[in-house]
């Protein structure tokens, strides 16, 4: 009886024991009270050169009451929406990204007149992407980094690292640009919980400075801006204990000497 007693201590202290241990989490990484994001909105898509075309074709047609007007309505019937929804950068936005790359590779210049790369000047750093293609070509512009997909006809250079020393790379869903559904008035809860989940996200990483390439819409809501950012722009925010600054431009990314 001594002897089974003893068994049931032991199994008691060892169940103790192992709940004890469980019940402890592993050491985060510390967050940083001061955080410091670049936010890069992508080039010129497919999608943004369309929209412009068609705000182009509606505003010169004839305003005045009477005026004939040409049907415009069939025009929506050659909009491809699957393929506007995750489109490619147009010729205009390669472009950008090409002077987007020079501004970028230069970001930092030393007292003798050497300089280092943005993610150079930020290391250690963290880079996050949103999925979609012209995001994705954008964010390889911008810091040579891209996070490897599984999705089918996704853009990935060959050779483009996935990280680099002192950078870590990641792609966020979180980050997807507005949908056609979330025009729509009272279906805009999905943007908004998308970014309130980034932005618990962004704060508890332990990178100080993180790079950020996404979309207008996203960035403008993010921010509660009433404008939105133009292509290739970049631009800099500071998180102080939870709380988001004022949002101030570095750089231009639609013009043409940027």
């Amino acid at each position: 009886e001594k002897s089974q007693m003893t068994f049931y201590t032991v199994i008691l202290l060892f169940n103790l024991l192992l709940s004890a241990s469980s019940s402890l989490s592993a050491p985060s990484a510390p967050m940083s009270s001061l955080k410091t994001l670049y936010l890069i909105r992508h080039a010129e898509s497919y999608e943004n050169k369309l929209i412009h075309s068609f705000k182009t074709l509606v505003g010169a047609l004839p305003s005045e009451p009477g005026a004939a007007r040409p049907p415009i309505m069939p025009l929506f019937g050659l909009l491809n929406i699957p393929y506007l929804v995750d489109c490619p950068l147009s010729e205009d936005g390669v472009r950008q990204c090409e002077r987007l790359n020079k501004w970028t590779a230069s970001y930092e210049t030393g007292k003798d007149g050497s300089t280092k790369a943005l993610v150079d000047s930020l290391d250690p750093c963290l880079v996050v992407h949103s999925p979609l293609q012209r995001a994705r070509q954008t964010c390889h512009a911008a810091t040579g980094l891209l996070k490897p997909s599984t999705r089918p006809n996704t853009f990935m250079p060959e050779g483009v690292a996935p990280s680099s020393p002192g950078v870590r790379v990641e792609e966020s869903p979180l980050m997807i640009e507005k949908t056609p559904t979330e025009w729509v008035p009272g279906f805009g809860g999905g943007l908004d919980s998308r970014i309130e989940s980034f932005r618990t996200w962004v704060e508890e990483q332990p990178e100080e400075r993180v790079v950020v390439v996404g979309h207008s819409q996203w960035f403008k809501r993010c921010l509660g801006m009433t404008f939105k950012f133009d292509n290739c722009d970049v631009w800099k925010v500071e998180i102080k204990e939870g709380v988001w600054g004022q949002a101030t431009r570095l750089y231009q990314g639609n013009v043409e000497d940027a």
